[in-house]
């Protein structure tokens, strides 16, 4: 086994989005040819055209694993890579040869030290089930698991990885996946219409927070699958909930502004698991 790391100036929810895309680890591996994709709802490998055919993927690839030789010289063998598997402990992925005699664990750990900073582990695990192996490839397990962390994960993570995050800013993407709100739609109106829309707001949303303001009256409605889950709203110290928040709104004065955010669940779940 072995591990490295380094400091990147990137987002952790944005380093994360590279470390979740198998094709891009495969390449960054450098010793995994990616051929075949694996379709769980036809439960076999796609090659050739018929990638075209691919509907339901899998986390797991038909691959070609090249192994450097003493000498320059390349040794080849077929294959099964997996991943992403998000664990406790990071991003996992892994393989091994068909005849066996090879077998690897890749994990990437992410651990944020700021807004717009990232340290990256990465810890490989290479196992050689053949000892002729050991020879014929001029190295150990351990050199093997060392050249894939130093010479190919954190060399692209240190010279290609920051092009990226600036090809991310100048094309104006956002280089952070946590979740942002922006109202979808906005509301002005006295109580009644406004308590009028909120019903009528919650029998569409699946995932979402409703706000309402008034001068001295902010409230804050979180919707689940077209129902209230908790409704909060505070007016001069003090604060009330469930329905009774709801009465705090229906006796407001004045005119007041309401906002609906909706969420999308899975941005919610990949932005929560990466809280480090």
């Amino acid at each position: 086994m072995y591990r490295g790391d380094i400091v990147i100036n990137a987002p952790v929810q944005f380093v994360r989005k590279f470390a979740m895309d198998p094709l891009l680890i495969s390449g960054i591996f450098g010793h995994v040819a990616i051929l075949g994709f694996k379709d769980k709802a036809k439960n076999e490998y796609l090659f050739g055209d018929r990638i075209r055919e691919l509907t339901a993927p899998a986390n797991e690839f038909k691959a070609l694993f090249i192994l450097l030789k003493s000498g320059g010289n390349f040794k080849y063998a077929d294959g099964v890579f997996k991943g992403p598997e998000v664990t406790a402990e990071g991003i996992k992925y892994s393989g091994y040869s068909d005849d066996g005699k090879l077998e690897f664990e890749i994990s990437i750990i992410l651990k944020s030290l700021g807004e717009n900073v990232t340290r990256v582990y990465f810890e490989t695990n290479f196992k050689y089930n053949d000892p002729l192996l050991d020879r014929l490839l001029g190295r150990s397990a351990v050199d093997f698991a060392k050249h894939i962390v130093e010479d190919h994960f954190i060399t692209y993570t240190r010279v290609y990885f920051p092009s990226f995050v600036d090809l991310m800013g100048q094309r104006g993407i956002p280089s952070t996946s946590s979740v942002s709100l922006s109202p979808i739609s906005e509301f002005t109106g006295d109580a009644g219409s406004l308590l009028a829309k909120i019903n009528e707001v919650i029998t569409q949303l699946n995932l979402g927070v409703i706000k309402v303001s008034f001068d001295k009256l902010n409230c804050s409605i979180v919707v689940e699958n077209k129902a209230m889950k908790k409704a909060v709203c505070k007016s001069d110290g003090a604060t009330k909930t469930g329905f009774e928040a709801l009465s705090m709104i229906m006796t407001a004065k004045g005119q007041g502004k309401m906002e609906v955010y909706a969420l999308n669940i899975e941005d919610l779940i990949e932005s929560l698991s990466t809280l480090a």
